[in-house]
């Protein structure tokens, strides 16, 4: 089995997993995640974040943002033809739906990245490793590369692996929080 092929059967076990999980139940998980989240150091001290608006099945952070939008600047991706850019989202920002279905904030896209203090990436897997395994379209692989501040990706319990297969192209994190884990 090829890289790709071992990918590819992994985010089918991961989207089995979340399955199995009431929206209930993945909305108590990510205010888990996220209280694990809130209190590391890097959280704390960042201004500028670069986060996402989730899917159904990602942890949730519409409910985060809104906590912390008035202490921190929160900016979101929008899908433009194969890359990512970020916008600021604020409580007078507005939305539109992406092809995938997410609500992107409609805006200038912010550019300046030495200013990000700190980017919260989704995946469907990750590993102890600091490795990250993405739905597959590699949006954060090519755009993680420009941005200098700390990667953190999160993620449910049962996302987290020993080890996963990552190819020469996928981004490393640099910390990785789960329900009950900070990796750094």
């Amino acid at each position: 089995m090829n890289i790709s092929q071992e990918k590819d059967k992994l985010r089918k076990e991961v989207s089995l997993l979340k399955k199995k999980c009431s929206p209930d139940d993945l909305y108590e998980r990510s205010e888990e995640v996220l209280s694990v989240l809130e209190i590391t150091g890097v959280f704390q001290d960042a201004k500028t974040i670069f986060i996402y608006n989730n899917l159904d099945d990602e942890v949730q952070t519409y409910d985060f943002i809104r906590r912390w939008g008035s202490e921190k600047k929160f900016y979101l991706p929008v899908v433009v033809s194969e890359d990512i850019v970020f916008r600021e989202c604020t409580h007078a920002t507005g939305f539109q739906q992406s092809a995938y279905g997410i609500m992107e904030p409609i805006g200038e896209d912010f550019t300046d990245y030495r200013k990000v203090d700190l980017i919260i990436v989704p995946g469907v897997a990750f590993d102890r490793s600091m490795n990250r395994l993405g739905r597959g379209k590699g949006f954060y692989d090519r755009f993680l590369p420009n941005i200098p501040a700390p990667k953190m990706g999160i993620c449910f319990d049962f996302q987290l692996f020993d080890n996963i297969p990552a190819g020469a192209n996928d981004i490393k994190m640099n910390y990785i929080v789960s329900e009950n884990e900070l990796i750094w």
